[in-house]
This record gives structure tokens, sequence and C-alpha cells, in this order.
């Protein structure tokens, strides 16, 4: 029976280290101003994510960020992306990055007044990631994100906690 439980063990060690470090949680802050003709619009962004290592070299993540309001335009989106990850020295890794989803713009004009549109988004980009430690990373972003009638360029950084 002790060796049972023993091999139990063991195997059960070995598979959660198979496992280990594929999935993180993080945080976004960044600025994203909008490139339309009539508009000069910055929104300050937060965000959350969850990204999950899929392979190797391809990174899956779910990400939602919300824009504050300026000029009485704010924004949500949730997007899938997905990071193409290029190992370029010890610890750091540039990525390609493209991700579909949902986009909602809100323009309030005054306390009794505002419109509201939810679109289809997309966007492409360029980031680089650097693991400060085995469960720590901080990253960077830049982006092209299009809305319908609302183009913007998210400039964000992030930390991400690995598990």
């Amino acid at each position: 029976m002790k060796k049972i439980l023993l091999l139990m063990a063991v195997v059960f060690m070995c598979a959660t280290s198979a496992f280990a470090q594929r999935a993180a949680l993080g945080i976004n802050f960044g600025a994203a101003p909008v490139i339309e003709d009539g508009y000069s619009v910055t929104n300050l962004i937060l965000g959350a994510k969850f990204q999950y290592k899929a392979t190797s070299l391809i990174r899956l993540e779910a990400a939602a960020d919300f824009g504050l309001r300026d000029k009485g335009y704010s924004s949500f989106n949730m997007m899938g992306n997905v990071h193409f990850m290029i190992p370029c020295a010890r610890n750091f890794y540039l990525y390609p990055l493209a991700g579909i989803g949902y986009g909602n713009v809100k323009l309030r004009w005054d306390n009794d007044h505002s419109e509201s549109w939810d679109k289809f988004a997309f966007n492409v980009g360029i980031g680089a990631e650097y693991e400060i430690a085995r469960n720590l990373a901080a990253d960077f972003e830049f982006k092209y994100q299009y809305m319908q009638d609302y183009g913007r360029l998210p400039i964000l950084v992030g930390l991400s906690y690995k598990f």
C-alpha cells in the first residue's frame, strides 16, 4: 500500500510540473490615442488579462480593457489575442500579436445624454516581454485596434504573475 501511495505521489508531482507556468494573470496600464479624423481623444487604459501558453511559441490571451473618459468618450473592449513568442535573449521575448473581439464606445456629452456603440473589433501589433523572476513578467505592447469608424493605437505596459 505504501508503494502504491508513493507511486501515486510521484506521478502527481511529475504531472503538475509538466504543466508548470503555462498560465498567467496580469494587469495593463497605458494610453490609447484615437486616430480617426475629427477626434482628439486619448483614453487612459486600465485592463486585466489571462494568458495561456499553448505551445513553446504560441500564447493565447483573453484581455479586457477599460478606457477612462476623455472629452466625453470612454471605451471598453474584450479581446482574444494570439502571441507568437520569439525568444531573443535569456528571459526576453518579442512577439507579434493579432486578435478579435468586442468593443464598446460611449459618448456622454452631458449628465443626461449619452450614446453607445457596440462593435466588432480587431487588433494587430507587436509586444515585448521580460521575465523579471520565475513567476513574474513585465511587458510592453503597441498595437493598432480598429472598431468600425473608431481606430486607435493602444500603448500598454503590463505585469503578469505566472502559475
